[in-house]
């Protein structure tokens, strides 16, 4: 998708870089930069003054050529605080797999959202190995093709932003957030979703065990295995007496 020094040219050229200092140069607590080796492939950033914190915040900004993904990690922020920059992308918690965590401690989360038809996020919070309430996180903004890369890296921002000042409403002064219609999930497909789970129905009425049974039929072979295909009839049923919302 880039070559390095096109790569480096595009976020230059975008604002990206200059989005990203200007987060960081935001921090609290106030944080140092400097760029990778190679200034294409992202940022390093870690707490200006190490004796302030037992676990200082320290964290990495990179960007993949092949795919133009942006990826942050973070290690000294807790796992409640990144939850709430990554709300940036989503205002529905139930998005994500969240399980906080008693006693301040990080918790876990670990999911994937489809922003728009152009983006995929992916996300983890692991524990840390040395202070309970400190996350190990990371995201991962992954754009369909060269021209998403564009509002996947201001999406980036707006959560940098959001994580390292701790203001959930963080704003980018000088990089514009993306349009949030470009990120509205495609329309359901109701006519392709009834034929694959008629598909899948007929399969399984190929079986002489599960017929064409349904409640509490004494051919099914197991429990289970009854309430999970008798849930897939109804899912077929429901998909077909649905109105999409013109306007989902």
């Amino acid at each position: 998708m880039f070559t390095p020094n096109d790569l480096h040219h595009t976020l230059t050229a975008s604002g990206t870089f200059n989005g990203l200092y200007t987060a960081l140069m935001a921090a609290k607590p106030p944080l140092s930069m400097r760029t990778h080796a190679d200034q294409a492939t992202g940022l390093l950033f870690f707490e200006q003054d190490r004796r302030v914190r037992n676990s200082p915040i320290s964290g990495t900004i990179t960007f993949n050529p092949d795919n133009g993904a942006i990826l942050l990690h973070a290690v000294g922020y807790t796992g409640p605080r990144w939850h709430t920059a990554l709300e940036r992308l989503a205002t529905t918690t139930a998005t994500w797999s969240w399980q906080p965590a008693p006693d301040h401690e990080p918790g876990t989360l670990d999911g994937v959202l489809h922003l728009g038809g152009s983006i995929t996020a992916e996300t983890r919070i692991g524990r840390s190995h040395h202070h309970s309430d400190i996350a190990d996180a990371a995201l991962a903004l992954i754009p369909a093709d060269r021209a998403a890369s564009g509002p996947a890296w201001a999406l980036a921002v707006g959560v940098l932003g959001a994580l390292v000042t701790d203001d959930p409403a963080y704003r980018s002064p000088v990089l514009p957030a993306p349009d949030p219609d470009a990120l509205i999930g495609p329309v359901t497909d109701y006519p392709a979703a009834i034929t694959t789970v008629a598909a899948a129905l007929e399969l399984l009425d190929e079986n002489g065990d599960f017929d064409t049974a349904r409640d509490h039929d004494p051919i099914w072979p197991d429990d289970a295995e009854g309430a999970a295909v008798r849930a897939l009839r109804d899912f077929r049923d429901a998909l077909i007496n649905t109105t999409p919302d013109p306007q989902p």
